[in-house]
């Protein structure tokens, strides 16, 4: 007893399969309006997408790689930081020393 199987075969009486009917490609139903990049690609620390649009580049002007920002935030320096921690943990001392250097000085 033999059997075959044929898995593309067709019914009988079926036209043959054409692919490029069936799969005719198209222009999208939307086209993008000139000088539109879409979405900005930055990713956030928690995987989330900005939600401006894009400019040169594929950012948007916020996230720009280059660094430049339009809300540029004023870097502080470290030491900056450590002399204005400083001043706050010897400030009591630098007050008793002002003030007994202005009573001296009367």
């Amino acid at each position: 007893m033999q059997g075959s199987v044929n898995v593309n075969a067709g019914l009988a009486g079926d036209q043959p399969y054409d692919a490029d009917s069936e799969f005719s490609v198209s222009e999208p139903p939307s086209t993008p309006v000139a000088g539109d990049l879409g979405p900005c690609l930055y990713l956030g620390p928690a995987g989330q997408r900005c939600s401006r649009r894009a400019v040169e580049g594929s950012f948007c002007a916020r996230h720009q790689p280059d660094g430049s920002q339009v809300l540029s935030i004023p870097q502080v320096s470290r030491r900056t930081v450590a002399l204005l921690g400083l001043l706050a943990v010897l400030w009591p001392v630098l007050a008793d020393l002002i003030r007994e250097l202005m009573r001296l000085l009367r």
